[in-house]
C-alpha cells in the first residue's frame, strides 16, 4: 500500500512596510552622446520623512530618506535595452535612501502632481532587510488617507509583519 504524500504549505515570506511624508520633489535630466553609449536619464528626487513603518523598522520612524525614481532609455544605434524594474533599499543608522527604476511615461508628470499635493505620501514594501539592504516589491504614491483607506479595504494575500 502506498501512502499518498501531502504537500506542505510554503509559508510565505513576509512584507515589512514603510509610509513616507514627501517633503519636497525636483527632477534632473542628464544625456549622453558618445560612441560607446547613448542614452537619456531622468530622476526625480523626493526627500520625505518616514511617518508610519512595519515594527521591525520602528527605529527608522521620523528619520529623512532620500527616494530617487528613474527612468533610463538607449537612444537608437544601441543594442541593449534599458527595461528594469529595480527598486532598492537601504535602510541603515545613518543612511536610509532608496532607487526605483520606472518606465518613462508618467515620470516628468510626478513633481507637478506632488506640488498640486494630489501625492502627499510613499509607500515602500520590501523584503527582509539583510546588513540595512533590502529588494523593494513595490512602491505606491498617494495621500496617506488613500492608502489608510486601501489598506482597510484590501486584505493581501501575504503576511506583514505588525
Amino acid at each position: 500500500m502506498t501512502k499518498t504524500r501531502r504537500k506542505r504549505k510554503v509559508t510565505p515570506r513576509p512584507v515589512y512596510s514603510l509610509k513616507a511624508e514627501i517633503q519636497a520633489a525636483w527632477p534632473t535630466y542628464y544625456v549622453v552622446d558618445e560612441p560607446e553609449r547613448r542614452l537619456d536619464e531622468t530622476f526625480v528626487r523626493l526627500k520625505c520623512v518616514i511617518v508610519e513603518t512595519s515594527a521591525t523598522l520602528e527605529q527608522h520612524r521620523g528619520e529623512e530618506i532620500e527616494i530617487r525614481l528613474a527612468c533610463e532609455r538607449f537612444l537608437p544605434d544601441v543594442s541593449q535595452s534599458a527595461q528594469r524594474a529595480q527598486l532598492s533599499l537601504i535602510l541603515r543608522k545613518n543612511l536610509r535612501s532608496m532607487v526605483a527604476y520606472l518606465p518613462p511615461d508618467a515620470i516628468w508628470a510626478l513633481p507637478g502632481i506632488i506640488a498640486s499635493k494630489a501625492i502627499t505620501h510613499v509607500q515602500v514594501d520590501c523584503d527582509e532587510l539583510y546588513r540595512g539592504v533590502a529588494t523593494g516589491l513595490s512602491i505606491y504614491l498617494s495621500t496617506l488617507a488613500e492608502m489608510h483607506s486601501l489598506e482597510a479595504r484590501f486584505v493581501e494575500g501575504r503576511p506583514r509583519d505588525a
